[in-house]
C-alpha cells in the first residue's frame, strides 16, 4: 500500500481501537454489580459462582484466543468480541427476575460469553493497532496513543458510573419523570434494566467499531482446514511462552507485572472494606471512584511523559516506591478523608502500571506474536491476582482464629493489612533474585532497559 493509505490505515485503526476501549469497558451496570445480580433474584453463593466461571472462562480462553488472534486475524477476534458482548447483554436483558433454574441457567451463559468476549478482545486490539502503526515510529507514538486511550477510558467510566447508578434508581428516575411533568411511574423491574439496555447500545458501538478496523491480510494459515488452524495455533501457544521464559525483557516484564498488578487489584477489590474501617460513609464510594478517574484522567500526560524519559527499570522502580507508601498508608490507616487521600497514588499506581507493560512489551515483542504474547500477560496476572485472593482469604481466617474474633469483625481486616506493605517488598526481593539467577543480575534488554 502507499505511504498514505499506510497512515490512513493506521489513524483510522487508532480511533477505532480508543472506541472500542472506551465503550468495552465502560459498564453502565458496574456500579451496581452485585445488587443488579441480587435484585434479579440471585443468591450471595450463586453470585460468588457466577464470578468463578467468568474469571475461569477468562483463564482458560485469554492465551488460545490470543494465539488464534496471530494465526486466523486479530480483526476476526474483535469482531467475535464485540459478537459475543452484544449476545451477553442481550441475555441479561431476556433474564426473567427471580426465575429460578432458569435465571442461573441464563446468568452463566451470560458470564461465559462475558469472559469470552474479555478474552478475545484481550490482546488482538492492542496487537493491530500496534502493527498498523509505522514500524519506525510505533515506540514513539504508542505511549501518545495510550494516553489518549487512558483519557478515554476515564470520560467513560465517570459517565457510565454516574449514569448507571442513578438510571437503576427507580425512585430517582420517577421523581426526574415527575419533575419533568410526565404522569409515567416505572416498576423497579423495569428501571434495573436501564444500565443493560445502555450496555447492548454500546455493545453494538463496540461491533461497528470493530467491523471499521482494517488489518493486511497475511498468509498465516496452512492449508488443511479447521484442525490444521488449531494445530497453528497451539504451535504458536508453545513457542511464544518459549519465547517469554527465555527472553529476559518479556520475562522480567511479565515477572514484576505480576508482583505490582497481584497486591493493587487485591486492594481494589476490598477498597470498600478499607473506606469502611476509616469511617467514610457508603454514599461516597462512588465519589471516590469518579475522583480516582479524573486524576487519571490528569495524569494520563505524566504516563506519557515518564515512558519516553525513562526506561522501564527506573520507572518500575519509582512506581515500586508509590506502591509500597502507598501500602504503609493502608496498613496504617488514617480516619476520614486524609485516609482516603494518602491511598490515592495507590489507586492511580495501577493506571500507570498497565500503561507501561503495555509500551514496554509492545516495545519487545515480535509483531507474529503480539497478541499471543499480550494474552501471557493478562493470564498470568489473572492467575497471580486468583492466587493472591486465596491468600487474602487464608490470613482472614488466621486472624480470626488468634483474635478470636468473628470474620467480620474489622480486626481481621485492619490487621490483615498490616503484612501488606512488608509481602510486596519481600516478594519484589524474592523476584529480583529469581531473575538475576536466571539471567544474570543487572542485565536486561536494551529495548525496555
Amino acid at each position: 500500500m502507499a505511504a498514505l493509505d499506510l497512515e490512513q490505515t493506521a489513524q483510522r485503526n487508532v480511533r477505532a481501537f480508543t472506541v472500542f476501549r472506551m465503550f468495552f469497558s465502560a459498564r453502565f451496570y458496574y456500579p451496581v454489580y452485585a445488587l443488579l445480580f441480587l435484585d434479579y433474584g440471585l443468591t450471595l453463593g450463586q453470585f460468588a459462582i457466577l464470578n468463578g466461571i467468568w474469571a475461569a472462562t477468562i483463564v482458560l480462553l485469554e492465551v488460545p484466543s490470543g494465539a488464534l488472534a496471530d494465526t486466523l486475524g486479530r480483526r476476526k477476534l474483535l469482531i467475535l468480541a464485540g459478537v459475543l458482548m452484544v449476545v451477553e447483554m442481550a441475555v441479561l436483558l431476556v433474564a426473567p427476575i427471580g426465575g429460578g433454574t432458569l435465571l442461573f441457567s441464563l446468568f452463566v451463559v451470560n458470564r461465559v460469553l462475558s469472559g469470552a468476549a474479555e478474552a478475545a478482545a484481550s490482546g488482538a486490539d492492542e496487537a493491530l493497532t500496534y502493527d498498523s502503526l509505522p514500524e519506525a515510529a510505533r515506540t514513539r507514538l504508542w505511549p501518545k496513543i495510550m494516553a489518549k486511550l487512558s483519557r478515554a477510558t476515564a470520560v467513560g467510566f465517570i459517565f457510565s458510573s454516574i449514569t448507571g447508578s442513578v438510571l437503576y434508581d427507580h425512585d430517582r428516575v420517577n421523581a426526574a419523570l415527575a419533575w419533568l411533568g410526565s404522569d409515567i411511574e416505572l416498576a423497579k423491574a423495569v428501571t434495573m434494566k436501564i444500565p443493560l439496555v445502555l450496555n447492548l447500545v454500546t455493545a453494538f458501538a463496540c461491533l461497528g467499531v470493530t467491523l471499521r478496523m482494517v488489518e493486511e491480510v497475511k498468509p498465516r494459515c496452512p492449508k488443511g482446514g479447521f484442525w490444521a488452524e488449531v494445530r497453528q495455533a497451539l504451535g504458536q501457544i508453545l513457542e511464544t511462552g518459549g519465547w517469554v521464559w527465555r527472553t529476559p525483557a518479556a520475562f522480567g516484564l511479565l515477572l514484576f507485572g505480576v508482583l505490582f498488578d497481584s497486591i493493587i487489584r487485591l486492594f481494589l477489590t476490598v477498597a470498600s472494606n478499607f473506606y469502611r474501617l476509616i469511617g467514610v460513609a457508603e454514599a461516597w464510594y462512588g465519589v471516590i471512584g469518579t475522583v480516582a478517574s479524573l486524576l487519571g484522567l490528569i495524569t494520563a500526560g505524566l504516563m506519557e511523559r515518564f515512558s519516553e524519559k525513562y526506561g522501564a527499570r527506573a520507572n518500575f522502580a519509582w512506581l515500586a516506591v508509590v506502591v509500597f507508601l502507598g501500602l504503609g498508608c493502608v496498613a496504617n490507616p488514617v480516619d476520614g478523608w486524609v485516609g482516603v487521600a494518602l491511598v490515592m497514588p495507590l489507586m492511580l499506581a495501577m493506571r500507570f502500571l498497565q500503561f507501561f507493560l503495555s509500551h514496554y512489551l509492545n516495545a519487545v515483542v515480535d509483531s507474529d506474536r503480539r497478541a499471543t504474547a499480550l494474552s501471557f500477560r493478562g493470564l498470568t496476572m489473572n492467575l497471580a491476582y486468583g492466587g493472591m485472593t486465596l491468600l487474602f482469604g487464608m490470613q482472614s481466617r488466621y486472624f480470626e482464629e488468634r483474635l478470636g474474633v468473628a470474620e467480620d469483625d474489622p480486626q481481621v481486616f485492619a490487621s490483615a493489612l498490616t503484612w501488606w506493605p512488608w509481602w510486596f517488598v519481600g516478594t519484589l526481593i524474592a523476584g529480583g533474585a529469581w531473575y538475576g539467577l536466571r539471567f544474570g543480575f543487572g542485565r536486561t534488554s536494551n529495548k525496555a532497559a
